[in-house]
């Protein structure tokens, strides 16, 4: 399977919904061969007619701290001085930075950029979603245990809802990921290091709302004995609806860092875990259809493009953003799209 794009950055990465755009913020973490301290948010151009193989940076902006996380969201305030949305980044001091990317893109001078700066999380910010059909809305989580729901109807001056936290048995420890419900707008699930998600009180790394079952969602957990996903159905929660596994314990690591449902059919779902493999699933029939190559250090952060089925972004902690067709292993077909 061939790498047809790629970048030396240790970033985290989100995709334009509907431009030919990579935005890659400098993971919390991350070393890179020169050993920087230094962060930033970078904008990367999206050309596949293009026989360079190097990605072309249109976009660039300093940032105080590195990310965690990163989400790209549609235009959700009606307004052209936002046409490409808005991007937002979890930064490990608990804060939440807002760009607006066509001024990132289309300025020589990007100081207008940074649009707002979201402060309410104790702890680094690893949940971080926009909602699919409000784009407005922004869902946040971190080590605090809280959840914030932001309005950025008006980018420049944001608002949020009481927090959500729980309590009792559902009190949740470090917020480790969220996912809005594919199907129901008001619905939001996140996972936590406590393992409260998972009935056996695993520890919770990562879970995907189905995209076309709004009662199914799957579960990963990063711990090392245990590396397997679990799909689960809210109408009975007494056990997983199916159990995926192959990603193994290699010498010591194994878990599951990352995934990502394929926007364009369902039946795909992409996983990477600290065993170095990066997998690509048969949701139906728990199979694995094809992976990655393996390079000398894990992939920590998977999306597929949602223009272009079979394209997919994976990074990896050897300081390296790959752009992969997975139509070459027989899978999706695929097409260039321009714009």
């Amino acid at each position: 399977m061939a790498c047809i794009k790629g970048v030396n950055r240790s970033a985290s990465v989100a995709l334009a919904p509907d431009a030919p755009y990579m935005a890659a913020g400098t993971m919390a973490g991350a070393v890179d061969l020169s050993f920087s301290s230094s962060a930033s948010l970078e904008i990367f151009k999206l050309d596949f007619q293009n026989d360079d193989r190097e990605l072309t940076v249109v976009g660039e902006y300093p940032s105080s701290e590195r990310f965690n996380r990163l989400t790209w969201a549609k235009n959700g305030s009606a307004s052209d001085e936002f046409s490409l949305g808005l991007i937002a980044g979890g930064l490990v001091d608990g804060n939440i930075d807002l760009w607006n990317p066509l001024t990132l893109i289309g300025s020589e001078t990007s100081e207008q950029a940074l649009i707002g700066h979201l402060s309410r999380h104790k702890g680094p910010v690893r949940g971080l979603e926009f909602n699919a059909f409000a784009p407005n809305l922004l869902a946040s989580g971190a080590d605090d245990g809280e959840i914030c729901i932001w309005d950025l109807a008006t980018p420049a001056q944001p608002s949020h809802f009481p927090p959500l936290r729980g309590s009792g048995s559902a009190v949740q420890g470090e917020i480790s990921f969220l996912s809005w419900n594919s199907k129901v707008q008001h619905i939001l699930a996140s996972t936590s290091y406590n393992g409260t998600t998972d009935s056996v009180r695993r520890r919770s790394s990562v879970l995907q709302w189905h995209p076309d079952v709004a009662t199914q969602l799957i579960v990963a957990s990063d711990e090392d004995g245990s590396p397997a996903l679990r799909l689960w159905d809210m109408r009975n929660i007494m056990s997983p609806v199916k159990e995926f596994v192959g990603h193994t314990k290699a010498c010591i690591v194994a878990g599951v860092i990352a995934m990502a449902w394929c926007p364009s059919d369902s039946s795909y779902l992409l996983t990477c875990a600290k065993d170095n493999r990066t997998i690509c699933w048969d949701t139906v029939t728990g199979e694995i259809v094809c992976e990655l190559p393996a390079g000398t250090n894990w992939n920590f952060d998977v999306h597929w493009y949602p223009k272009i089925p079979g394209v997919i972004s994976a990074s990896s902690f050897d300081g390296k953003i790959g752009i992969y067709n997975i139509e070459s292993a027989g899978l999706l077909p695929i097409w260039c799209w321009g714009g």
